[in-house]
This record gives C-alpha cells, sequence and structure tokens, in this order.
C-alpha cells in the first residue's frame, strides 16, 4: 500500500522542551482542474490548455505562471487564473496563492470568468467551491495566517458533501491547522472523525499518533505508530514521529535513532530537514547543560 497523497506539508508543533516536530503527511494544495470532465462536459481545447498549463506550473512554476498570464491576456478566465494562483503556491508565494484561490471561488460562485457551456456560462457547484475553499485554507496555513486557513476551511467544509471523501479530505486539512496552531485535542477528533468514516485510511495514522501525543495520550499515539509502521515500515515521517514520541517519553537516545533512521532514508526534504534539526536541538541543549 502507498501513502495516498505526497508528502508536502509540515505543519511545527511543540514539545514541552521546544523541540519541534512536524506532520509530514498530505498534500499542501489539492488541486482539482475546473475542466469539461468535472463538469460532465466533453473535454474541449481549452481543457486541454489548461492541462499543459498545470503541468508546467508543476514543474516549472515561473514559466507556468508565464502561460497562465498569456492565457489570462487571452481571456482564459478562472482556468488560467487558477493555474496562475496554483503556480504562486508551488513558487512558495502561498499568502499570494491564498488570496487568488478566494477571489477565484468568489468568482467561480456567480459564473464570472467561467467557461461557457451549451451557450451558457458555467457556474460552480457546491462541491467545486468547497474545493477552492480547502486550496485558499491549505495555502493560508503554509503562509502561516492560522486564522484565514480556519475561516477559509470552515467555509470549505459547509460547501462539501457529508460523509464523502472530499468531507473526509477537507476535514483532514482542518486538522493540520488546528495542530500548528497547538489545538491537538481538536486535531485528534478531526482525525477520529475521517477513521471512523473511512477505517481503510491507514495513511492518517502518523497524524493520529503526533495528535495523540500532542495531548499526552502517549498509549495511544504507540499504537496508532506501531499500526502505521505495520503498514508502511520504511516511510521516513514515521521514524520522525517516533523520534519525537521517544523524545517527549524521555528516551533520547532512542529519539535520536529514530531520527538517525530518517536520514538514512532520505536525505533531503521535509522529514530530512526535521530530523537533522531536532538533532541539532538536542545536541545543543545537551552542550549547553554541560557549559552551565
Amino acid at each position: 500500500m502507498k501513502l495516498t497523497r505526497a508528502l508536502r506539508i509540515f505543519a511545527a508543533m511543540k514539545t514541552n522542551v521546544s523541540i519541534p516536530i512536524f506532520l509530514c503527511v498530505a498534500s499542501a494544495i489539492a488541486i482539482t482542474s475546473v475542466t469539461g470532465a468535472a463538469l460532465g462536459q466533453p473535454v474541449t481545447k481549452d481543457e486541454d490548455r489548461y492541462a499543459a498549463c498545470m503541468d508546467m506550473a508543476d514543474r516549472s512554476p515561473d514559466k507556468g505562471i508565464n502561460l497562465a498570464l498569456a492565457w489570462i491576456a487571452d481571456g482564459g478566465g478562472v482556468p488560467a487564473r487558477h493555474c496562475e494562483a496554483y503556480g504562486l503556491a508551488r513558487m512558495g508565494e502561498h499568502a499570494e496563492a491564498a488570496a487568488r484561490f478566494l477571489k477565484i471561488a468568489e468568482d467561480m460562485r456567480i459564473g464570472r470568468d467561467m467557461p461557457i457551456r451549451m451557450g451558457q456560462r458555467v457556474v460552480a457547484s457546491a462541491p467545486m467551491l468547497a474545493d477552492m475553499y480547502g486550496q485558499a485554507a491549505n495555502a493560508w496555513l503554509l503562509a502561516g495566517e492560522i486564522v484565514r486557513a480556519e475561516d477559509a476551511i470552515d467555509l470549505a467544509l459547509t460547501l462539501a458533501p457529508k460523509n464523502s471523501s472530499q468531507e473526509y479530505e477537507l476535514v483532514l486539512d482542518r486538522a493540520r491547522i488546528a495542530a500548528a496552531d497547538e489545538d491537538f485535542q481538536l486535531a485528534l477528533t478531526d482525525l477520529d472523525y475521517v477513521l471512523k468514516g473511512d477505517p481503510g485510511r491507514k495513511d492518517i495514522l502518523v497524524l493520529v499518533a503526533a495528535a495523540a501525543r500532542g495531548v499526552a495520550d502517549f498509549m495511544r499515539a504507540n499504537q496508532a505508530l506501531a499500526d502505521f509502521q505495520a503498514v508502511f515500515p520504511n516511510q521516513a515521517s514515521g521514524y520522525l514521529e517516533l523520534g519525537n514520541l521517544r523524545h517527549a517519553e524521555g528516551d533520547k537516545e532512542a529519539a535520536r535513532q529514530a531520527w538517525l533512521k530518517v536520514l538514512l532514508l532520505e536525505d533531503e526534504g521535509p522529514n530530512a530537514d526535521a530530523a537533522r534539526a531536532n538533532i541539532e536541538r538536542m545536541d545543543l541543549t545537551v552542550e549547553e547543560k554541560k557549559a552551565s
């Protein structure tokens, strides 16, 4: 079994010894295209252009943005603007991207700048709007704008169908936002809601472990992490959380070994960066104690 979503987002949380830990599970920006397929219409040249623009924005954000701007000037409307916003997000301009996602959602709601199908301008459905607000929430989170992220995700959840896969993904987004705000109880409640509705989501058990650790429920954290690692034995995020958990329990040597395992599995990326930072902070704390 593979993790169902890319390992991109890392939301900082703190332990009582100020060792930052990172939840490295799930995509930062879930992209849903405003295409003919999504609208139940035949795919057109505009959909092909949108797909090409999004692909370029993913591989080379600056080039993707240039394509989007040229398309906007050519009357590309919401699809072109969405490609531009995604490119900005990929470049790390998260606040700017979030503001654009919100404006796009407002226009989608009334059909402004939307594609024309069968002689009528498309008006976005509730799930399409929910997805766009969810993208804005994730971008605000990455920009460190927690309150704005909370507002956007709450709006998204009012639009998503109940007990749908979309709702579950948005609830997971809310859990990550809550964790970034150090509201681990809310994060754990949201994660439990998703697991109840979709018990097969073994990929989020590492998040459950982190949230349970955040509320000092070490028994739950250990069980969730063991279940995660049984399915994903060589996943770096599992060993990162194992180190975080062992450190919280006071076993610093076990924490170090777990973080070193992360570096054996991945030599770069958010998991590796977090593991290195944790080891460095722990070593610095030891040196400071020796010097005092």
